[in-house]
């Protein structure tokens, strides 16, 4: 598989440009990368470049060759919204969210939430999970890098900006009237979806009130994990739009 790395800058066929020193690190240390070598890159305005090396002394200097026409996304943009979970299970959700297609990632402070941070502890999170995604985009061959943010509690957000906010309750385990599938029949391409997961202990009762005005959904006759809802989740919606 060819390796892909992203950057912000735009690229131009046949214009030379300089890796960045965390690029130059991983094509020359790691890839063992030589003159005429070749990758994939994304630019500043997800556009996928078949690119050669063309020099390794000091930085690596890279030219792109030809625009790569592909469509890895979701037709339609999935935010996740998820407290943060015990252990490594958060870094392994994300993970495989990405993989999936999630296009961003918003950690709220549930009411049952078992892992607080203050925020020096966010900052360095966020750091790592940064790094978790951008290597699983890079794996996943996604064109656009998740963004990720903490955010307030649910009781005080706005989800306005949304076409669809779908809530997945464990109360409706055993209630078939609340789809996933009827829910998702009414997607469109290119619908932007706020998807609401609680924490390991479930949301509590005034959480439960005050999202009970979004489309309450369960996600199969089975509870899930915290960190398993968000993969169930988005495997349905590529599994219907894709």
């Amino acid at each position: 598989m060819m390796q892909r790395y992203f950057t912000d800058k735009t690229l131009t066929v046949g214009e030379v440009f300089t890796a960045s020193s965390e690029e130059t690190h991983h094509m020359k240390n790691v890839m063992r990368f030589r003159p005429e070598d070749t990758f994939h890159i994304v630019d500043g305005e997800q556009r996928t470049f078949l690119c050669e090396v063309t020099s390794v002394d000091g930085t690596v200097e890279c030219r792109p060759v030809e625009e790569v026409e592909e469509s890895p996304e979701l037709p339609v943009r999935v935010s996740i919204y998820c407290p943060l979970l015990k252990g490594e299970k958060f870094d392994w959700m994300v993970q495989k969210a990405t993989e999936l297609g999630a296009h961003e990632f918003s950690i709220y402070d549930a009411d049952r939430s078992i892992v607080k941070l203050d925020g020096r502890k966010r900052g360095k999170r966020l750091e790592r999970y940064g790094k978790i995604i951008r290597e699983a985009s890079e794996q996943s061959r996604r064109q656009h890098i998740p963004e990720i943010a903490f955010v307030p509690s649910v009781k005080q957000l706005s989800f306005d900006a949304f076409d669809h906010v779908l809530f997945a309750y464990e109360g409706n385990a055993s209630n078939p009237a609340a789809s996933l599938h009827e829910a998702l029949q009414s997607l469109g391409e290119g619908d932007r979806i706020a998807f609401i997961f609680g924490p390991e202990g479930g949301f509590s009762e005034a959480e439960t009130e005050e999202l009970s005005s979004h489309n309450s959904i369960r996600l199969g006759p089975r509870i899930l994990r915290a960190e398993t809802a968000p993969l169930y989740a988005l495997s349905a919606i590529s599994a219907k739009l894709e």
